[in-house]
């Protein structure tokens, strides 16, 4: 085995994570910019009418390419296998177009809002041209080269932040947000044709397509269950609620989103490829997870109670009081993300290991747990904070699910991922007390103000606690850093 033993492990992922993270952040940070501007721009009506066709577009999206994507990571390089994979990706685009065309009028139905409709049908044009860069993505993930990455992605960000914020400014409303998006979708195309030299040659092998197919539907099922958890809360306070609040909830949702689930995309994205090659040994697949475990912890564990502590201030300062109804359910959506973020790895065991139907499986646990519990929240106490709290507590449920099966399947011990998790456990701990004083000895400044200074606060505890009590889990991380880095 090996050229990939820990170490490499280690480095390749922390590697490849420096470059998606930078390669993401780069563009989200954008994003972010982009998302104070139209918060400005556009009302709850706007945020709300463009995510019933986000919502709608993202159930048909994880069929963008029956996870051939995926399945083109974990089986074995060879030119008829991308070629193959190209062409039965880009068939399946536009069978996806065709289909949400027509199926486009079914989600005005469900939304009780015929506004739906034509912006649905708009939006579908993402599959068709994503389609001409799936394969592409999923080579440069094979080969970690992450750092080529960067390109597509920036330009993703800035081709949909300039369109969407350009078209806010003469008037176009929900339509803004949908163009901006697809406009992102072309520019990032684009891109990976340049920063990827290959290009599909014009063969197609049956025998790769139903070997594609076979893996790759597994992950579409994974996948789908997961866009359901995703967004069945979407879809409740859509219908129960009404576009106002989904656009209120949609807003709320973006910020923990952006920076903690995001980041565990980004982590997955890298881990997968490493744990694929690792398949065939599980001692050091096991050593991976955890330390990917533990350094996941150490980044979402403040980044979450943070966001959960100064949702106010943030809110305040970057949206306005116009969106004071986003507070708590930004403060619920953090502790959501954050109990999510401490197992979020374990899938890609599962996956690296050929194993993605117990994804299947415990997705399917979950939405039945979890449906009856939002359906509680939209009819009895009604209200999207009620939604973002039942979604923190199920996460914690969730996560609980995830923890024993990795577990077992790992053969490790309990006791093996709380020691993972307890340095940013105890610093989390020790941060939360500090910022609270912080926030009430600042309650009278302005927002940003208070913002910085309970940031502030909020690292030097955080940062300090881990010197203190974990100073040899920051010199190795430090260490594998500098390894990193130099090699660069």
């Amino acid at each position: 085995m090996s050229e990939i033993n820990a170490p490499n492990l280690a480095r390749a992922t922390v590697s490849g994570t420096l470059w998606n993270y930078a390669t993401y952040y780069s563009g989200r940070l954008l994003v972010f910019l982009s998302t104070i501007i139209l918060a400005r721009l556009l009302t709850e009506e706007d945020f709300g009418v463009a995510a019933y066709a986000l919502v709608a577009i993202s159930f048909l999206d994880v069929m963008n390419d029956f996870g051939i994507g995926p399945a083109l990571i974990f089986h074995h390089d060879k030119p008829e296998t991308a070629d193959t994979a190209f062409w039965l990706g880009l068939a399946i685009g536009f069978g996806l177009f065709v289909v949400s065309w027509f199926g486009a009028v079914l989600v005005g139905d469900f939304f009780h809002d015929p506004r739906a409709v034509p912006i649905t049908r708009v939006l579908a044009l993402t599959f068709p041209i994503s389609a001409f860069g799936n394969v592409h993505d999923a080579l440069l993930r094979k080969r970690l080269h992450f750092k080529k990455r960067f390109i597509p992605d920036l330009a993703q960000a800035i081709g949909k932040g300039i369109i969407s914020i350009v078209l806010a400014l003469l008037g176009f409303g929900a339509w803004s947000l949908v163009l901006g998006q697809l406009a992102g979708k072309f520019v990032t195309v684009i891109a990976y044709w340049i920063v990827l030299p290959w290009r599909p040659a014009f063969r197609f092998v049956r025998q790769e397509a139903r070997a594609l197919l076979s893996f790759g539907m597994n992950i579409v099922w994974v996948n789908l269950l997961g866009i359901l958890l995703l967004n069945i809360d979407y879809l409740f306070v859509g219908r129960f609620l009404g576009a106002a609040a989904l656009g209120v909830y949609t807003l709320a949702f973006r910020i923990p989103d952006l920076v903690i689930m995001q980041f565990c995309n980004v982590i997955a994205q890298v881990v997968f490829p490493v744990f694929a090659r690792m398949r065939d040994d599980a001692a050091a697949l096991r050593r991976g997870f955890i330390t990917t475990t533990s350094y996941v912890a150490l980044i979402t564990v403040p980044l979450g109670l943070g966001i959960a502590l100064c949702a106010q201030p943030f809110v305040l300062a970057f949206f306005t009081d116009r969106w004071v109804d986003a507070i708590p359910v930004m403060r619920a959506i953090a502790i959501y993300a954050l109990l999510l973020s401490l197992t979020y790895n374990a899938g890609d065991v599962y996956k690296a290991q050929g194993h993605p139907d117990i994804l299947t499986k415990l997705g399917i646990v979950r939405l039945i747990l979890l449906a009856p519990a939002l359906w509680w929240a939209v009819t009895v106490p009604a209200n999207i904070t009620a939604v973002g709290w039942t979604q923190a507590f199920m996460a914690l449920i969730a996560a609980a699910m995830f923890l024993i099966v990795a577990v077992k399947m790992l053969d490790t011990s309990i006791w093996a991922i709380v020691q993972a998790l307890r340095p940013a456990a105890i610093s989390g701990a020790l941060m939360v007390p500090a910022v609270l004083a912080a926030l009430v000895l600042t309650a009278n400044m302005l927002p940003i103000v208070q913002l910085i200074v309970c940031v502030l606060v909020g690292a030097f505890v955080y940062l300090g606690s881990l010197w203190l009590f974990q100073r040899e889990l920051m010199f190795q991380a430090g260490k594998m850093l500098f390894s990193v880095m130099a090699r660069r």
